[in-house]
């Protein structure tokens, strides 16, 4: 199983673990990985994944080019950090790269394990 496989089914595995109805498109074609029924709200969430962490600067990152039009959510996880960002594509619009940095406090924290689907004030 790839990164990109595992990563989708970690991610299935701890939205059912939170109690929520997670379904996949059949089509390939669909620029959305899952979507997830969050108390009968359906959103489209793309998953990405690495587990490279550049060693100049300890940071992880992964590209994002989505729009709204494709995804409502981002689910990223960083393997060699052992953590997940879940956040609104409204967070990151305009942005094709996101990135986090080993031990660095990053305005983006509030989003860490966010498994709850918060959107935060951002």
């Amino acid at each position: 199983m790839n990164l990109g496989e595992y990563a989708e089914s970690l991610f299935t595995t701890h939205c059912i673990d939170t109690g929520y109805i997670v379904s996949k498109p059949f089509s390939h074609y669909a620029r959305y990985d899952l979507i997830v029924d969050v108390d009968n709200l359906l959103h489209r969430v793309q998953v990405k994944s690495t587990d490279h962490i550049r060693p100049k600067d300890n940071q992880c990152q992964v590209k994002i080019d989505y729009t709204k039009d494709e995804v409502d959510w981002f689910a990223i996880y960083f393997k060699k950090l052992d953590s997940w960002y879940v956040l609104p594509i409204e967070v990151v619009d305009n942005i094709i790269q996101f990135s986090v940095k080993k031990d660095y406090e990053s305005k983006y924290n509030v989003f860490k394990n966010n498994f709850g689907f918060v959107r935060h004030g951002f």
